[in-house]
């Protein structure tokens, strides 16, 4: 399975929790490793790879990439469900091993100078959109980029700071909430994303190439708006879980 997968040992040299995991929010960790032999994959920010424990077990599990290509390790944000993968991740410390298979997926981040972005992004769907800022960083190209970030609750966002940072290349953030009390203290939108919030914040939407990432229902559901909406399917590139 090894050469099969194109696996390769990595050590993982930092694990960060990045929320504490709200009472129907999963934790969610950051988990970079670098590549025991020096050579790292090439990959295209928006890929995924497939995480092994053991390389001689069948048990993985795939995660999209969150670090930039132009880094010299792989970041993975992982949320710990206490499934029978996440609960061993949920063990490792630093200094473990573990297996990344070559990085591969169509949802491929390619800027185009003649088209703005749209990210939308549901829950942990946040992660691929990091590889993109960060590589966009590491060019030090500014886009005009809007990023949708959905979350359950406001203590799910992650790595705020990073994200604000990003304004200076253009990058404009819209948070939504979803499950947060109307009592509790907000400023930004609440609910789902849909091309109404879209709208009253990004007008020019439709001459957007849209990225979106997130779990089957929303992805299916926002697809069906846009295109209702006018937005070819071939300006929309998705990722998506649970099919």
């Amino acid at each position: 399975m090894l050469g099969k997968m194109g696996l390769k040992p990595y050590t993982i040299y930092e694990i960060k929790y990045l929320t504490h995991g709200e009472p129907d929010s999963p934790r969610i960790a950051s988990f970079s490793m670098r590549p025991k032999d020096g050579e790292k994959f090439n990959f295209v920010p928006g890929m995924f790879s497939s995480l092994f424990l053991d390389p001689s077990d069948k048990l993985f599990r795939s995660y999209s990439i969150a670090s930039s290509p132009n880094e010299d390790h792989m970041e993975f944000m992982i949320e710990l469900i206490n499934g029978r993968f996440t609960s061993q991740l949920a063990n490792l410390k630093e200094g473990d091993e573990i297996y990344i298979s070559e990085p591969r997926g169509a949802f491929l981040y390619e800027p185009d100078d003649a088209r703005s972005d749209l990210f939308l992004a549901a829950g942990i769907g946040i992660a691929p959109f990091f590889s993109m800022l960060r590589y966009l960083k590491s060019k030090d190209m500014k886009r005009d980029v809007y990023l949708f970030y959905s979350i359950k609750h406001k203590d799910d966002i992650v790595n705020l700071p990073e994200l604000e940072g990003y304004k200076e290349l253009g990058l404009n953030i819209v948070f939504t909430i979803t499950r947060d009390p109307e009592s509790a203290l907000w400023h930004g939108e609440r609910g789902r994303i849909n091309t109404r919030m879209i709208e009253n914040h990004a007008s020019d939407y439709l001459s957007r190439t849209v990225y979106l990432c997130g779990g089957i229902k929303f992805v299916k559901d926002i697809v069906a708006e846009l295109k209702e909406k006018g937005v070819i399917d071939e300006e929309i590139k998705r990722d998506i879980w649970g099919e």
